[in-house]
């Protein structure tokens, strides 16, 4: 009994010790297949982008039609809800950093701190999240079920790139809603915490609001564009890349709209950390 036991002992210390050691190699697995991934999806972007440049099939009305389609549903269709938004994160961080000013320092930096912290950093963030949710999915379950409709084929066929018509346009319309979404909760957190907080507190608060727009540096204003188009790009991208992988079987859409979700919800919380790093002074 006494062999039997330590055999079982030393079996089980050794499986342990293989499943330890088995980490870093799944560990190292997951890295190079998670590069892997961003890699062929960068290049499926440029492709894209590069063909419809070359092409230049935005005179085409189908084409313009379907960039400003995905224009109006990511971004018109957005503002009610990242007006609520907006306004709930206004509301919750301004008033209590106004109230804060005199241990803060001059209205200057109260501005920049404003600014930087609430429309530079969280407005591209948070309205990348809501493209994600909102654009990100669709975009994902639409073009799977072309894909799987043999609707894809059919184009390919007729000689229409998929690119051209149904990439490029998202990947453009995207990038412009993004961008144009994240100005709007930015100008709709800041105005708007201001207003309340000088209802709520102290019309003196009312200051501060002048000081906001001298707050934005040229540097701040490049960086903060290229920061939202590479979000829409990520976000439209990702969602297009992962659709057109499904091959044959309808479970194969959902998997796929959660693969483009998870993938970008992490690549836009990797980009905007590399972009707070290069920000630093």
């Amino acid at each position: 009994m006494g062999d039997a036991g330590s055999q079982a002992q030393a079996m089980g210390s050794s499986t342990a010790a293989r499943r330890l050691i088995a980490v870093p190699g799944a560990l190292g697995r997951n890295v190079v297949a998670s590069l892997l991934f961003v890699v062929d999806l960068v290049t499926f972007m440029l492709q894209a982008l590069l063909h419809w440049w070359q092409r230049s099939p935005i005179r085409n009305r189908a084409t313009r039609r379907a960039v400003v389609v995905q224009i109006l549903f990511s971004g018109i269709d957005a503002l009610p809800l990242l007006l609520l938004i907006g306004l709930a994160m206004g509301m919750a961080l301004t008033p209590p950093l106004l109230m804060a000013g005199n241990s803060i320092g001059e209205s200057e930096e109260l501005a920049r701190l404003l600014v930087v912290g609430l429309a530079l950093q969280l407005g591209p963030l948070l309205t990348a999240l809501i493209l994600i949710g909102r654009s990100g999915s669709a975009i994902a379950v639409d073009l799977a079920q072309m894909k799987l409709n043999r609707e894809v084929a059919a184009l390919d066929l007729l000689g229409i790139r998929l690119t051209d018509y149904f990439v490029a346009p998202r990947l453009i319309g995207g990038a412009i809603a993004q961008l144009a979404l994240s100005i709007y909760f930015g100008a709709v957190a800041l105005i708007g915490g201001g207003l309340v907080s000088a209802l709520v507190f102290s019309a003196e608060h009312l200051a501060l609001l002048p000081a906001l727009a001298g707050a934005i540096t040229p540097g701040d204003g490049a960086i903060f564009v290229i920061k939202n188009l590479i979000f829409g790009l990520i976000v439209t991208g990702t969602a297009c890349f992962c659709a057109l992988k499904v091959e044959v079987s309808r479970t194969e859409v959902p998997q796929r709209t959660q693969q483009a979700i998870a993938s970008s919800y992490a690549l836009v919380f990797v980009i905007a950390a590399l972009f707070s790093l290069l920000e630093l002074p």
